[in-house]
């Protein structure tokens, strides 16, 4: 009985702060935010108010995405929450907007050493992927007087906050911002496409994948000096036929590492049948080529256990120019 009761009062009170709180950021809402603010209006009787707006915000959702865009939000508002006391009030009161009200007695001085500090640990922020967005704030604020409420100490506040959106916008060229805005792109973009785990050795990829640097690589030929070949690496039982199912797969396994230690970062293989690899070997000569291909097999046969065990067949044939016929 008394657990059930314990569990009811857990309940309530997860609901009650679920109900005064934003739902992405776990700061107070508009609401709870200026009950909070009152009350401590009227127990003080002093007070600064910051409001933060972030610049151009509807411009990170459209160009990252609304999940990037709740990120930098959820950030935001976890950098503000660290930077306050216990007793200080931080709430979300609009899409981008925030508010923050210390129950301290200063001047216009601390108010805006407060807003540079702000905004000086706004300046960046990381985006999931390791790539790094420019956040621009603008702030405004407000000292509490005598008689004042949220609501007239907000519109104050406001004031000074548009000031600044102004200040921000004649301070900030449009190109600069373009430029600055397609500089975080590059990084997002080449922090998303880099191999975020490199394995040493060749790289092995799924067939229809091959196909495509297959294809990449014929087209490259038709401008660049380069040579490449195809290698298909054949696993028999040395009777001109594949080994058994139980032991072809452990000899595959065995096979798929000794190509990708044997070869280069820059080659790239794939499983072509249940008993064949491809191997696609750049600037190399036909001779390298068989090279590799024969210390692949040395590898394979002394992994295994000799050639009685399996018998690897290869062959090799250069890459030609995209459109161009074969001699």
């Amino acid at each position: 009985m008394i657990t059930t009761i314990q569990r009811l009062k857990e309940e309530n009170e997860r609901l009650n702060h679920r109900a005064g709180h934003d739902w992405l950021t776990g700061l107070y809402d508009r609401e709870a935010a200026e009950e909070k603010i009152n009350r401590l209006i009227q127990e003080r009787g002093c007070g600064v108010m910051i409001l933060l707006d972030v610049d151009r915000f509807r411009r990170i959702n459209s160009r990252y995405g609304h999940i990037v865009g709740d990120h930098v939000l959820s950030s935001i508002a976890a950098v503000l929450d660290s930077m306050v006391f216990r007793h200080d009030v931080v709430g979300r009161v609009d899409d981008d907007e925030f508010v923050v009200f210390m129950p301290v007695n200063q001047d216009e001085k601390f108010l805006q050493q407060r807003c540079r500090q702000i905004r000086e640990r706004l300046k960046t922020m990381g985006l999931p992927g390791g790539a790094e967005i420019s956040i621009s704030l603008s702030t405004g604020g407000a000292i509490c007087g005598q008689d004042d409420t949220y609501r007239s100490l907000f519109a104050r506040a406001y004031g000074e906050l548009d000031k600044d959106k102004v200040s921000a916008r004649e301070q900030t060229s449009d190109s600069d911002a373009r430029k600055g805005n397609f500089m975080v792109d590059l990084k997002q973009v080449r922090g998303e496409l880099a191999e975020q785990s490199l394995i040493p050795g060749a790289y092995c990829q799924d067939y229809e994948t091959f196909k495509h640097i297959y294809r990449f690589v014929e087209r490259r030929l038709r401008r660049a000096e380069i040579s490449s070949y195809i290698l298909l690496i054949t696993l028999t039982d040395g009777n001109g036929d594949f080994p058994p199912l139980t032991r072809r797969e452990e000899q595959m396994a065995v096979l798929k590492d000794e190509i990708q230690i044997s070869l280069r970062s820059g080659d790239v293989f794939t499983q072509y049948s249940s008993c064949q690899y491809l191997v696609m070997i750049s600037d190399a000569s036909a001779e390298n080529v068989e090279m590799i291909a024969d210390r692949i097999c040395t590898a394979f046969y002394k992994a295994i256990g000799g050639e009685c065990q399996g018998v690897l067949l290869h062959h090799c044939y250069p890459m030609w120019p995209a459109g161009e016929k074969e001699p």
